[in-house]
């Protein structure tokens, strides 16, 4: 009866049949091929051959999954950047705390030669921390002997405050066409803001050709209280008069020094002669993390220009004495930034700027080379953090610098705006400058110089970061070059 119903129905109307027919078979199919592909993402999840199983896999971007499994050259040789970055900000972070139970590096089916007496035999080695392979259940059965974290092990997962900043803060020498480049250079900065009464610039620096070459130590300090006039304070040392080594943080510029404790805090210590013959500067600070926001080293090149940067302390505290000549001031917990950089700057100018605005701190810069357009050599970003730390990073799509009209070029720029933007999420950052301060500095070949700005101003921040809306204020310093 049923079939006579449906024959007599598609008699009566053909096409209108045959439409309703074809789409039910479309229907069909989408939902057949969408089960498949839901299936296999779900058991490709669950394979342990590709990299342990779990609920979610952080795989480099570009990286085919079959191939990967597979074992095809496209699995080769990849890495993710900044790793240990991501797990400790991220995935292992207070922000997914709610969400994220476990999470392990994993390195699979690493093709590895060994050196035999029979000469080189190829083997497949693979790799993860013991103990975060067993939070998330995936360890493997131990057939003999022990399989425990090593202690690089728990400094990668977990470092000490005094480790991170160790590594974060590691001094270098120059290497391959930086080595014996006279322009090389390598800093601690510091900035501190002082309660009522201004901030303090604080360099403490080595350059030229280290270390076989000619090369010393520089110490710098200004002294900025508005309304008043900028007390600058300098030193140069011989080689003989500086103390580092490569791969630590700690460095003594002859009566100076910066030194990580035990415990993660920064000792300060500096005597720095008048520029204009007055009282000296001396200094002695504790500098601690008000919270772990930091950005990790990075490294820029190109044409000819070698560039490394890395933020320890994006949040942080000072307290201590501060002296000039017999007028000594107490610090205490004076909002403290810090940053490292080292690398060749014979030629170079950049942006740069760091904030606090509301519950966030704002990083941002890019390095161009000394050619009069001042065209960027390497990316620019805007590093996001907040309390939980690591909040997002964005390449700037746009940085805009507008100065006074008038015409006059030692003028200091009025404001800046930037946007910056990562997938969905997009940010602005708006800079009205209060207070400035340029430096006439050498730059390009025959000696050319080039205005540098040092800018105190309010900042407010805006945009969208992973669907909801950021709107904060506050303030902090930026740098640009002249016009």
């Amino acid at each position: 009866m049923t079939l006579r119903l449906v024959w007599a129905s598609f008699l009566q109307r053909p096409g209108r049949s045959l439409l309703l027919l074809g789409g039910y078979a479309l229907g069909v199919g989408v939902t057949i091929v969408l089960l498949s592909v839901g299936g296999a993402l779900v058991e490709q999840a669950r394979d342990k051959e590709l990299v342990g199983g779990g609920d979610l896999i952080v795989l480099p971007a570009g990286i085919d999954l079959e191939t990967l499994r597979t074992g095809g050259v496209g699995s080769m040789f990849y890495s993710i950047e900044q790793a240990s970055l991501l797990y400790r900000e991220v995935l292992a972070g207070t922000r997914f705390a709610e969400r994220v139970a476990a999470a392990a590096p994993w390195i699979e089916d690493e093709l590895l030669y060994l050196e035999a007496d029979s000469g080189l035999v190829p083997i497949s080695a693979s790799a993860t921390i013991p103990g975060l392979a067993e939070r998330l259940d995936v360890a493997p059965t131990l057939v003999a002997g022990a399989w425990k974290d090593l202690e690089a092990d728990r400094r990668w997962r977990d470092p000490t405050d005094a480790e991170l900043y160790r590594s974060l803060d590691a001094l270098h020498l120059p290497r391959g066409t930086a080595a014996g480049d006279s322009t090389w250079a390598e800093w601690h900065y510091f900035n501190v803001l002082l309660p009522h009464s201004g901030w303090l610039y604080l360099t403490y620096m080595i350059a030229g050709q280290v270390p076989d070459g000619r090369w010393g130590g520089r110490m710098l300090a200004t002294r900025v209280e508005p309304g008043a006039a900028e007390q600058v304070y300098s030193e140069v040392a011989g080689s003989q008069e500086v103390v580092f080594a490569e791969g630590e943080p700690d460095l003594v510029i002859g009566a100076s020094s910066v030194t990580i404790e035990d415990d993660g805090t920064y000792t300060l210590v500096a005597r720095i002669p008048s520029e204009t013959g007055g009282s000296p500067l001396t200094l002695d600070l504790r500098v601690a993390a008000g919270s772990r926001r930091y950005l990790p080293p990075v490294e820029i090149g190109g044409d000819g220009i070698v560039s490394g940067y890395t933020v320890p302390l994006l949040d942080a505290r000072a307290t201590g004495r501060l002296c000039e000549g017999s007028r000594c001031r107490e610090v205490d917990g004076a909002r403290t930034y810090h940053d490292h950089n080292w690398g060749t700057w014979g030629g170079v100018t950049w942006d740069w700027g760091q904030a606090r605005a509301g519950g966030y701190s704002v990083l941002y810069g890019g390095v161009s080379g000394g050619d009069p357009d001042r065209t960027a050599t390497g990316p620019r970003i805007l590093h996001l953090t907040n309390e939980h730390g690591f909040a997002g990073i964005f390449s700037i799509r746009r940085l805009a610098t507008w100065w006074p009209d008038g015409g006059d070029s030692r003028a200091a720029p009025d404001s800046i705006s930037i946007l910056a933007t990562s997938g969905a999420d997009s940010v602005g950052l708006k800079v009205e400058v209060g207070h400035s301060r340029a430096t006439s500095v050498p730059v390009g070949a025959g000696g050319s110089a080039a205005l540098f700005y040092q800018m105190r101003g309010a900042a407010v921040l805006s945009g969208r970061l992973r669907g909801s809306l950021v709107s904060a204020t506050g303030d902090g310093f930026f740098e640009t070059w002249g016009r």
